[in-house]
């Protein structure tokens, strides 16, 4: 984690708005998402680690994914899901969560042809959910 300032200066509404989308997808609720662009050296790094604080102050699990260039999104992205997703079901109220969003994973990376080492999910694929290989139909979907 990058240092954190002492104050986040003219971020409050950023952070506001943070608050009430973790405080509606608690309820259940859809949410807006937020994009923090800007150059870099502007604090993006540091309201995204002061957001991630907040979900796991509410009892969100987080992960932390730097995206460069030359690698394809899934790529990372499914390693990461299933590492959450494995934390996520080792809590007894939420197996069959987990199990049922490890079947979304797996039929997403299915659909997108991703390889990751030897990496084989146990779970059988979600139909339906997640599974066209397109990103932008896939990833709100889930």
């Amino acid at each position: 984690m990058a240092p954190r300032p002492p104050e986040l200066a003219g971020r409050d509404e950023i952070v506001a708005d943070a608050e009430v989308a973790l405080a509606r997808t608690k309820l259940g609720r859809p949410a807006r998402s937020q994009m923090l662009l800007g150059l870099r050296g502007v604090g993006k790094t540091v309201l995204l680690n002061r957001i991630a604080e907040m979900a796991e102050q509410e009892g969100f699990l987080t992960v932390v994914l730097e995206a460069p260039e030359n690698r394809r999104l899934a790529e990372m992205l499914v390693p990461q899901l299933r590492s959450l997703l494995v934390r996520l079901s080792r809590v007894e109220r939420a197996k069959e969560v987990a199990k049922y969003a490890l079947g979304v994973v797996r039929a997403f990376s299915a659909a997108c042809k991703v390889a990751v080492g030897d990496i084989e999910f146990g779970v059988a694929p979600e139909v339906g959910t997640a599974d066209t290989g397109d990103l932008e139909i896939d990833l709100p979907n889930c």
